[in-house]
């Protein structure tokens, strides 16, 4: 059955607003990458802003992790809706509020009860502060990450009701704010207790602005516990596991190979391995934005039982992400070794082969992360997740035994065959969700639209 002409015009605003405000997040976050860092260098010192970056290091993943029922619950709840049943998908909200809620408040207590007893300068090897004042540090940073899950639950709702956009805007908005009160406190102030609590009460201010919002957007997500149901959160604990492992799996690429690396060829090998692998991932955060904001249209057009336009969204996604990491990898290959030498100031000489094999990497990855959108978008990605975490652990072991021979260019052999067989494993996958022949998708790759025709072929 053909779209109302009124429906295609909204899936086009709705996707035209929701790349422009994924898009602003990378933005904003190379802002607070080059405006926070110095002035705090400034104001602290190197080894206070070590420390910090320590006792930060875990809040700031868990801010984004949400255990998982974040995504979980805007997959659900954006088929629920697509379907028209609005009462089962104010059940998954309230479900997974529920059991988000549990969870984080326990974690809480358990923080609070063990904070004190830990031996922090020891085990992070702090030198700017006393045990004590890390324990109040890390404690308030707790409080900080309990209510940074509760906007993941928040944001489900926002993205089920077709308002992904303005919640996404809000969120990096709001992020923006966290770090400039911060930095402003840290320049006045000085103490890393006086940080963490800018940015807790910034967070605070935050999460009750961004619950109300959405009140006001969609009056008929509401907080409470009577549409909660025990068999609702065990449903969703499966997809919120398999959503927290994928970020694990990216932990152990990409941290997992810097200690393999170090470990076999030293220091200077790391600097080099790590600062190549920056390099030639630059394209991916464009992969990222059209991933995120391609979500919950597919999970809406499932729930519509609409597989052609699933079909075609996930074309021209692995279409656009395809062609941007090419188009960057040629440049790199080409003005990659004068770019490195520009940024490393000849510190670190310039492996080419290793390179290269990494610009292929980059190829695989916006292939199969693309992609990957299609399972998560109706919580069919766990058995996915793990297998990336296990393709991953096996990777590191061939880089062990493969860098004594090949230095720095074995790892990156060990990360394409990682990356390459979970590019054929996820995009089986997606193809037989969305009734996709292999020979059509490739056949349908080497033509990649511009933008605005991706945009007017998606929406008709």
């Amino acid at each position: 059955m053909a779209e109302k002409p009124e429906r295609r015009e909204s899936l086009k605003g709705r996707l035209v607003r929701g790349l422009g405000a994924t898009a602003l997040s990378p933005i904003v976050s190379a802002v607070i990458q080059l405006g926070s860092v110095p002035l705090l260098l400034h104001a602290w010192g190197a080894a206070k802003y070590g420390d910090w970056l320590l006792l930060f290091a875990i809040p700031s993943y868990l801010t984004l992790s949400d255990l998982g029922l974040g995504d979980a619950s805007g997959s659900d709840m954006s088929m629920r809706v697509a379907e028209g049943d609005r009462e089962a998908a104010l059940e998954t909200f309230q479900s997974s509020w529920v059991l988000a809620t549990a969870v984080s408040f326990s974690i809480l207590l358990l923080v609070l009860g063990c904070v004190w007893s830990i031996p922090w300068q020891g085990w992070l090897k702090l030198s700017s502060i006393s045990a004590r004042e890390a324990a109040e540090v890390v404690s308030v940073l707790a409080a900080y990450v309990v209510l940074s899950q509760q906007n993941g639950i928040a944001e489900s709702g926002y993205r089920a009701d077709g308002h992904f956009a303005s919640g996404a805007f809000w969120m990096t908005v709001l992020r923006l704010a966290e770090v400039v009160v911060a930095t402003v406190v840290a320049l006045v102030n000085g103490s890393l207790l006086a940080v963490a609590s800018g940015y807790l009460v910034m967070r605070v201010v935050g999460t009750i602005g961004y619950t109300l919002l959405l009140g006001h957007l969609s009056p008929w997500i509401r907080y409470g516990v009577r549409h909660a149901r025990r068999s609702t959160i065990r449903q969703l604990a499966g997809p919120a596991f398999g959503f927290m492992a994928f970020p694990l799996g990216y932990a152990l690429s990409l941290q997992g190979f810097t200690i393999a690396v170090g470990a076999v060829l030293g220091p200077v090998a790391v600097v080099s391995f790590s600062t190549l692998r920056t390099m030639s991932r630059m394209s991916l955060q464009l992969s990222v934005v059209i991933k995120h904001a391609l979500w919950p249209e597919l999970s809406r057009a499932f729930g519509a039982g609409d597989l052609s336009l699933a079909r075609r969204m996930h074309r021209y996604a692995c279409q656009a992400s395809l062609a941007i990491s090419v188009s960057g990898g040629l440049f790199l290959w080409v003005f990659g070794p004068y770019i490195y030498r520009i940024w490393i100031r000849q510190q670190v000489g310039f492996d080419t082969t290793c390179c290269h094999i990494l610009l292929l990497v980059v190829v695989a990855n916006s292939l199969w992360d693309t992609s990957s959108v299609i399972p998560m978008s109706i919580n069919g990605h766990c058995r996915l997740a793990v297998m990336y975490s296990c393709v991953t652990i096996l990777s590191l072991g061939l880089a062990w035994a493969l860098m004594p021979w090949f230095g720095i260019a074995g790892a990156a052999v060990a990360v394409l065959v990682s990356d390459g067989w979970m590019a054929g494993t996820v995009l089986r996958t997606s193809l037989t969700l969305v009734g996709d022949s292999p020979k059509r998708f490739v056949a349908s790759l080497v033509h990649v639209p511009s933008f605005l025709r991706t945009l007017q072929a998606v929406s008709g």
